[in-house]
């Protein structure tokens, strides 16, 4: 389980999600990315090892015009990895 968004910047940054100096603080409208990536992938169990990875692959791929309004459901049609516990 990952807790704190900065445990995400190296997923973030390979998939080439722009991240925030200090992502433990940032405005989600400025990194609409990071946001929604932090939103589906923190605090919660995962399912592999790489599933931080290929999730971020997938929110990365997402237009910035639909990124703040794309839903878990939508994502999981894209192919996000997401673990129901």
């Amino acid at each position: 389980m990952l807790a704190f968004p900065s445990m995400l910047v190296v997923h973030a940054k390979t998939a080439g999600i722009k991240c925030p100096p200090d992502p433990d603080n940032f405005k989600k409208a400025k990194y609409p990315h990071f946001f929604v990536f932090c939103q589906v992938q923190l605090c919660r169990p995962m399912g592999s090892p790489l599933e931080a990875s290929q999730n971020a692959e997938v929110v990365a791929k997402v237009p910035a015009s639909k990124i703040l309004k794309v839903t878990l459901d939508d994502l999981i049609e894209r192919g996000l990895r997401y673990t129901f516990h």
